[in-house]
């Protein structure tokens, strides 16, 4: 009897053992930790378990959200790795989808201050999270079907807070791109996200693991895999970034008995090196969520065993490489139009489009810097898709930034730009350059942009800098220029990489000598000067470029003026300058230069005439850096110049460099090809990428003479 009631339970344990379980999976939140999370669930689905709802947090939701659309965690591993995390933790659009007026001014401030009717605002975050949304759209593209997360291929939710009322929400339905965004939303790095006229941030902030929220769903059994960081000593508290994730972590650490006991599985990775941005770590941190999820193997395998629901196909709603554009809708406008919007974006209706030609087209659209956030979404149609392109304008057009430089040629400067979009007419761009110092310059422009129908544009221009007068390579004495221009001119843009156009330039020149000197004579002077230029600009970075070629050429004739009734007769020069950057491996670029120039007519006045020397940049006229020389050093009427820059990124915002130039500087063009003179010039350097912009220091010499000049700038170049 006994024999037979011991069978009858192994029975009845075995049958209670073998049944179909609902199992959930909760992942925290924690940034680039998160990719921890990749390796369990590559050993989740090694050890046959079958998922049947996910819970997330911030990165946690991201990751959860691709698994629970079909993404396999291989799948996820590859598309995440791929993403550039510089670019979307900066918010920075690349240089070469920005539009042709602001890739000119790129890289020059280190802040910017939104201005509305109440004045200068203090920014919410550091950024609006624009490449967030763009990765969160591709991603997402095929979840159109299911507004409804429960109906997802393996149901989901995902939390953020009020900032308001600092409640939770938790995220079910409706567009699984927005919820993303607000639950991944983390204070002061990204903006809060506007969503039903509420506004929200990351989820962490009140519940960085969902496990009570998982509770409800009416699970069997709950595997978590939690990135969260308990509370670390004063030692480990030595960064910004450090700081704020120890301020979410003091309800983290409230939590850490309810979350442990409430996960039947608890899968936490510690990983000391890894942070919320620690992106370069990738393969490590996947690597140590693997390592960790296997010490539970045995629980996993058996759970696995036990639970003998049928198992179910989970389809794929994984975004295609190219879709058939049957219309393309944009919503969200209030002052700009549709034509403006699918012109910028480029990407045609009854065409077929790829996502890589799609995200240029959303770069190009959002380098406009009319948008706080671009995103897209599709939707079929009779005949392939209708592309939404869903847009949140900015509710100010004006804004204020700020910068510093420093440079052996202009000293010290605070750089000030009062920028003011849509004055007057849509799509026009007035622009107010300072650079406040001993020797202060400045600039005023405005122009509107109509693609390639030709337009009416203004600028003035005040230029001032002191220069050595040079004789048989000795310092004479000092002077100051000052210069003061008012140009007029129509210009056309295309692809907003080219600009060609023309105009006019009234030009009044003052130098004085700082001390008296027999042979000089104050010159003041006025000018009148007619010219055309071509301009094509495809660096991808302004300081550092890696790929892109730089081309400008311009003629102009130049006129000395008495007012405007007597002008002399007038010269003029043509000028050519040809850049190329080209990466080399992966921490080496080069980046070349041709330039040439050649005055036609009279000989000019001392302003117009071709100066070379020094290492700077922003210099006006046929001013040329020349390494090897002193500012203003060398000067004649015709040029060749060929430049090579040698870069090479030792680590991270790091980088050393070889520079070497070599010029013919003739009186005629027939003396360039007859002389044997030949300058040269070389120059061994190390910039640090700083958050205020490139520090630099550089020694140079040349084999012309014995002498030996460190060239040192601060900050960005104006």
């Amino acid at each position: 009897m006994k024999k037979l009631t011991l069978i009858l339970l192994l029975s009845f344990g075995l049958q209670a053992q073998q049944e179909d379980l609902k199992i959930g999976l909760v992942l925290s939140g924690g940034g680039a930790k998160c990719m921890a999370q990749i390796g369990a669930l590559k050993v989740i689905e090694e050890a046959g378990i079958q998922l049947d709802y996910i819970g997330g947090t911030s990165m946690g939701a991201i990751v959860g959200a691709m698994y629970s659309l079909g993404y396999s965690a291989n799948e996820i591993e590859k598309y995440l790795s791929q993403v550039n995390w510089d670019a979307l933790l900066s918010n920075e659009v690349p240089r070469n989808r920005l539009s042709f007026f602001d890739r000119k001014a790129d890289s020059r401030y280190v802040l910017s201050f939104p201005i509305d009717s109440s004045g200068v605002k203090i920014p919410r975050g550091v950024n609006f999270a624009q490449y967030i949304m763009k990765e969160l759209s591709t991603i997402t593209q095929q979840s159109y079907p299911y507004i409804d997360f429960s109906e997802l291929p393996i149901p989901f939710f995902c939390v953020a807070t009020n900032l308001e009322t600092g409640h939770l929400r938790t995220f079910e339905q409706g567009r699984l791109i927005d919820a993303l965004r607000a639950s991944s939303a983390f204070p002061s790095l990204f903006t809060p996200y506007l969503f039903e006229d509420s506004l929200y941030i990351d989820g962490g902030v009140v519940m960085n693991y969902p496990i009570t929220t998982m509770t409800e769903k009416g699970m069997d059994f709950i595997i978590g895999v939690d990135m969260q960081d308990y509370l670390n000593d004063r030692s480990e508290l030595n960064s910004v970034v450090r700081v704020l994730e120890q301020t979410s972590a003091f309800l983290n650490s409230r939590n850490l008995g309810l979350s442990k006991n409430l996960s039947d599985i608890w899968i936490t990775p510690k990983i000391p090196e890894a942070g919320i941005t620690t992106f370069e770590l990738f393969d490590e941190i996947v690597a140590a969520g693997e390592a960790e999820a296997r010490k539970h193997w045995d629980d996993l395998v058996a759970l696995a065993e036990r639970d003998k629901g049928p198992k179910r196909k989970i389809e794929k709603a994984l975004p295609k490489e190219e879709f058939y554009v049957h219309h393309i809708q944009v919503n969200g406008l209030q002052s700009l139009t549709s034509n403006f919007v699918k012109g910028k974006l480029r990407v045609r209706e009854e065409r077929v489009c790829s996502i890589d030609r799609l995200e240029k087209g959303l770069d190009q659209l959002y380098g406009t810097q009319y948008f706080n956030n671009i995103d897209y979404t599709l939707i079929p149609a009779d005949t392939g898709y209708t592309l939404n392109i869903n847009l949140r304008e900015k509710d100010y057009f004006q804004s204020l930034k700020v910068g510093i430089n420093y440079s052996d040629d202009f000293n010290a400067a605070l750089l000030v730009n009062y920028t003011n979009r849509n004055l007057l007419f849509k799509n026009s761009r007035l622009s107010v350059d300072l650079a406040l110092g001993d020797m202060p310059r400045g600039e005023i422009s405005y122009f509107v942009d109509r693609g390639f129908i030709p337009t009416l544009g203004l600028k003035l221009r005040s230029y001032r800098f002191r220069y050595q007068n040079y004789q048989n390579r000795i310092a004479q004495n000092e002077r100051i220029y000052q210069d003061y221009s008012l140009d007029i001119f129509l210009q056309s843009t295309w692809r907003d990489a080219y600009a060609i156009g023309g105009g006019l330039q009234i030009e009044d020149i003052g130098i004085t000598q700082n001390f008296d000197a027999a042979n000089f004579e104050r010159f003041q002077k006025g000018f009148i000067n007619y010219y055309g230029f071509i301009d094509f600009d495809s660096f991808d970075d302004a300081n550092f470029p890696k790929s892109g070629i730089q081309l400008n050429a311009s003629y102009r004739i130049i006129a000395e003026r008495d007012g405007f009734e007597v002008f002399r007769e007038p010269s003029s020069i043509i000028d050519l300058s040809l850049r190329q950057a080209v990466a080399i491996g992966k921490n080496w670029s080069l980046v070349s230069r041709l330039y040439g120039a050649s005055t036609i007519g009279p000989g000019l006045d001392e302003p117009y005439r071709i100066h070379l020397g020094s290492m700077g940049q922003s210099y006006i006229n046929y001013i040329q850096p020349f390494i090897g020389y002193r500012f203003w050093e060398l000067s004649g009427r015709n040029l060749v110049m060929v430049r090579a820059d040698l870069n090479y990124e030792a680590f991270k915002n790091h980088y050393f460099h070889l520079k070497a130039n070599f010029a013919k500087l003739e009186p005629t063009l027939e003396d360039i090809f007859a002389s044997d003179i030949l300058l040269d010039g070389y120059s061994l350097g190390y910039t640090y990428n700083s958050i205020i912009g490139p520090m630099e220091l550089n020694v140079a010499g040349s084999t012309n003479h014995d002498d030996i000049y460190a060239y040192v700038r601060l900050g960005f170049w104006f």
